[in-house]
């Protein structure tokens, strides 16, 4: 058997398969993750249970450590489930950066007990923030990966920025974390409550950018000159005659429509839109627009 055959055969394509088998088993395995983090909870010694009050008192930090990370393996899960919307193909080490982070997850069970039961030692409490800021780094790294070696969908640099700082917030809590760790290792697990804090102050923050008028190119006020041939000319005002509206007020709407139905550039990476150069046969036929970004 001859050298390129013998390669052939153990080269496994995997830009060729469909990531739904992928996302099926990470599915599973974090379903399965999220139910045995239950299994930590353990009642209080039964020779001297105390009344309810007391027993809810005392098993209290596993409930904080078991509700941190069911509701961070639950964002998780969400974010890996909007990643595999846009992903279009999969290679070997993406793969395997996937069943690193199964890994990593496999172990929040174990860390979160362990932190639960050992709230005041620092070794134990600091070994639960290093688990998640792995986890956090490995679905940070994970989104990189996907945008820099083109397996996903194009994303627009304002979204892909986006991503970037949100997927940021777990990995900086859990560095946060660990520092207040050294000080007081039985409150330091009380910052990941701020994540849904800084994720709606994101969320607000992208929102107000995006609001009509904040942009860089809206507030030059340059006006946008549009030579169009004749017979778009006599459309158009027909069109407007019809709807009752301004020959500019119309091209402004079907710009926006098209704008919000088609992937476009609009971000600091590129111009507006490309043109083919096949699709203009014409010279006189070119639509020339002039944006000042």
């Amino acid at each position: 058997m001859s050298h390129p055959t013998r390669q052939k055969m153990i080269t496994f394509p995997f830009a060729q398969l469909t990531p739904h088998r992928l996302e099926s088993f990470f599915d599973a395995v974090f379903a399965i993750i999220m139910t045995i983090l239950v299994l930590g909870l353990a009642l209080p010694d039964q020779s001297d249970p105390g009344s309810i009050n007391e027993i809810c008192i005392r098993m209290l930090p596993q409930i904080i450590h078991f509700a941190v990370a069911f509701f961070i393996l639950a964002a998780f899960w969400g974010a890996h489930h909007r990643l595999f919307t846009l992903v279009r193909k999969l290679d070997g080490m993406f793969i395997r950066q996937t069943f690193i982070l199964l890994f990593i997850a496999c172990l929040l069970p174990f860390t979160s007990t362990l932190a639960g039961d050992n709230h005041t030692n620092g070794s134990a409490v600091i070994l639960f923030h290093i688990n998640m800021l792995f986890l956090g780094l490995l679905f940070l790294v994970q989104w990189i990966y996907v945008q820099n070696y083109q397996l996903i969908s194009p994303l627009s640099w304002p979204l892909y920025r986006f991503i970037l700082i949100k997927s940021s917030i777990v990995p900086c809590i859990a560095l946060l974390g660990i520092g207040m760790s050294f000080l007081s290792p039985e409150w330091s697990s009380v910052c990941y409550f701020f994540i849904p804090i800084l994720e709606w102050a994101l969320y607000h923050e992208s929102w107000r950018s995006m609001m009509p008028g904040k942009s860089a190119s809206s507030d030059t006020g340059e006006p946008v000159v549009l030579t169009i041939p004749n017979e778009i000319e006599q459309t158009l005002v027909s069109v407007a005659h019809e709807m009752e509206i301004s020959k500019e007020h119309l091209i402004i709407q079907i710009l926006k429509r098209w704008k919000n139905e088609t992937r476009v550039n609009t971000g600091s990476q590129g111009s507006l839109c490309h043109f083919s150069p096949e699709i203009h046969t014409d010279a006189s036929d070119q639509l020339s627009t002039d944006i000042n970004r």
